[in-house]
């Protein structure tokens, strides 16, 4: 395979795990939705990580081939983005 000129997310892997519990726990993505504190959110259920850390990984995801769960599209497409929590 050729990845060359392709770009993939190298956000720290407490990020990268609470980034698949979003996906996978339709309550943790009901919190997200109603607004929560993606930190706060985060540190509930075990991920530690600074919401600076949180910015930047959003930014290197977006930047990305990786490309957006559903539900993150859902939220950027639904115009329901949390800028200051991560999601826009």
């Amino acid at each position: 395979m050729n990845f060359a000129g392709r770009k993939w997310v190298k956000m720290n892997e407490t990020l990268i795990n609470f980034r698949k519990a979003v996906a996978d726990s339709t309550d943790l993505q009901e919190k997200v939705k109603a607004g929560a504190d993606l930190v706060a959110l985060g540190k509930g259920n075990g991920y530690e990580f600074t919401q600076e850390e949180l910015e930047s990984g959003w930014k290197e995801l977006q930047e990305s081939d990786e490309g957006l769960t559903d539900f993150e599209l859902d939220m950027v497409a639904g115009g329901k983005g949390h800028h200051a929590s991560g999601f826009s």
